[in-house]
This record gives structure tokens, sequence and C-alpha cells, in this order.
């Protein structure tokens, strides 16, 4: 019984201390909060800010103003506080600031120009915090991240282009190609041409690598590619013009008599081709092609090309049987 009476005593208190809060004491916690602001203890300052809502509620409708200046200053401390991570570069502390930023202007329906700001910056953010958690290898974490990105811009094409790489390294061909293609589509719309050149590049390395493991299982007494082809073919589908492809293809055809094919895969290749030893290569089997066609002044030009060992070596031979002028 005893128990109870002290609970009721302690609830009556409780309650008389509530209502005792006046105006002027909404104001200092407001005024409190203000000079914190000023300091740059946003974390201080959000806190007195939230506590004049909650004693706001308590002290009535004369305190209106005091609770509509505290909810105009919440949305914009978070803001100052998440500008201040950003210009130290920790962005993903800034990140939880700026969501805040957003969903307090919200809520308290103000600081559209602060939200409108913040949401500007969010989903680069989101791609920047992203990339990161990909390469610790935190690949749900990653994932997450992009995700948000898009939500925020559907066409923030980096972000489709992150999930991608997550993609890759967790070796789900599918996921990754169609993260990819949106990606490239993105870049295709901003006209940038080198973001869609590093992703193709990433796309052929991932093929490459499969094309020269079957290159190496090529049984030399049967001579039978078409493992290699199949290889080849499912990079190109990938990215058309693969140049690693496209020349491995060029070398299948020279060695199954099927010198018009060669010719153009090598030509193609060229085009895309920018390593000095792969050019060497190119050109060997462009110049072996041209001559097998017996279209001998091409096949002089695409052999004197040849600059890098070990195809220089066989070019010259070929060179000499051809009878190419120096």
């Amino acid at each position: 019984m005893k128990f109870r009476v002290l609970a009721i005593l302690i609830g009556v208190l409780f309650a008389g201390t509530l209502s005792a809060q006046t105006l002027t004491d909404v104001i200092n916690e407001f005024n409190s909060g203000v000079e914190k602001l000023n300091g740059q203890e946003y974390v201080v300052a959000l806190e007195h800010f939230n506590q004049v809502l909650t004693m706001a509620e308590v002290v009535g409708d004369e305190a209106n103003d005091m609770k509509a200046q505290a909810e105009k200053q919440i949305p914009a401390t978070y803001y100052r506080q998440a500008t201040t991570f950003m210009k130290r570069k920790q962005y993903d502390n800034a990140i939880p600031y700026l969501e805040n930023t957003v969903e307090t202007a919200t809520l308290f329906g103000n600081n559209e120009e602060i939200s409108k700001k913040a949401t500007g910056y969010l989903p680069q953010l989101y791609v920047r915090e992203g990339n990161t958690q990909r390469k610790n290898k935190s690949y749900d974490d990653a994932v997450a991240y992009f995700d948000k990105a898009l939500a925020m811009n559907p066409n923030l094409y980096q972000a489709c282009q992150g999930k991608g790489m997550v993609y890759l390294e967790q070796d789900e061909t599918e996921e990754m190609l169609k993260c990819f293609a949106n990606a490239k589509e993105g870049a295709m719309s901003k006209n940038n041409t080198k973001a869609i050149e590093q992703i193709n590049g990433v796309i052929d390395s991932y093929y490459n690598k499969f094309i020269m493991e079957e290159v190496g299982a090529i049984d030399p007494e049967e001579n039978d590619y078409t493992y290699v082809v199949e290889a080849c073919d499912n990079a190109l589908a990938a990215n058309p013009n693969n140049p690693r492809a496209l020349y491995n293809l060029a070398m299948v055809s020279n060695k199954s008599d099927q010198s018009e094919k060669a010719i153009e895969y090598a030509q193609k290749a060229l085009q895309y081709e920018k390593e000095t030893i792969w050019l060497s290569a190119i050109n060997f089997e462009l110049g072996s092609a041209y001559q097998s066609t017996k279209q001998y002044d091409e096949a002089c030009e695409a052999l004197q090309k040849v600059t890098e060992d070990p195809f220089l070596t066989r070019a010259e031979k070929k060179i000499d049987i051809v009878g190419c002028d120096y």
C-alpha cells in the first residue's frame, strides 16, 4: 500500500513540474539551442530544439510561436552538421544528417530550399558510400546504398555501374550485364563516352579470362576450337566491340581456312585495340588472311605493322615469302 501511495505522489510531483513550465522556460530553452548552434555544437543544439517542442506541448498555445521557430531550426541544424562533415570529407557521417534534414523539413513543412540542397547531395553520397562498401566486400550494404541512390534519381547511371561491379565480383553474370546495360544507356544519354569505355573495359576483362582459358585448353592434335568460339561469342554478346574476342575469332578463322572471315574480324578488332602487342597480333592474323586470299599488297601492309615478338619474327618470315618491298 505504501508503494502505491509513493507512486501516486511521484506522479503528482511530475505533473506539477510539467505544469509549472512557462513560456519563459520555453524561450530560455530555445535560446540555449541558438547559443549551441552559433558555437557549432550541433548535436547539443538539436537536443535543445527538440526539448522546446516537448515543453511547448505542455505550455500550450502561447508557446506555439517558439515551437514553430524550433521546428524551423531543426532541419537547418541537421543540414549545418551535414555540411561540416562534407567539408571534412566524412561523407558517411554526413549521410544521416542529410537524411534527417529532408525528413524533418518534410515533417514540419519548412526549409524547402535546404531540403532541396540535401536531396541534391544524397544520391551522389549514396553512390560514394556504395563504392566504399563494395571495396570492403560488404556487398549487401553496397547494393542498399546504390538502390537508395536510384530511388532518388533513377537516371543516376553511376549507381547502376556500382551495382554492376558488385555483381561482377560476386560472379552473378546476368545481374551484372543488366546493371551495366542500364549504366551504359544512362552514360550515353549524358554523352559520357569515358564511362562507357570504362564499363566495356570491365566487361571485356571479365570475358577475356574465359577466352584465354579456352585457348589454353586447346588440344594441338585435335585443333577443336568450338569452346574458344563459344567464349568469344559470349564476350561479343556482352560487348560487340571486344577486340580480344574479335582477334581470337580471326585467329580461329585463319586456322579453319576461313580467310574472309578472318579479315573481317581482324579489321574490326583493329578499330578498338589499343595495346601495341595485341595490335601486332591482330595485324599478323590480318596479313596472313590477305596472303591466303592472294591480296599480297594488303598482306604486306598489315605484316609490316607487326612490331612486337613473338609475332614480329613470324611476320618477317611471311614478308620474305610474299616478297614485300621494305
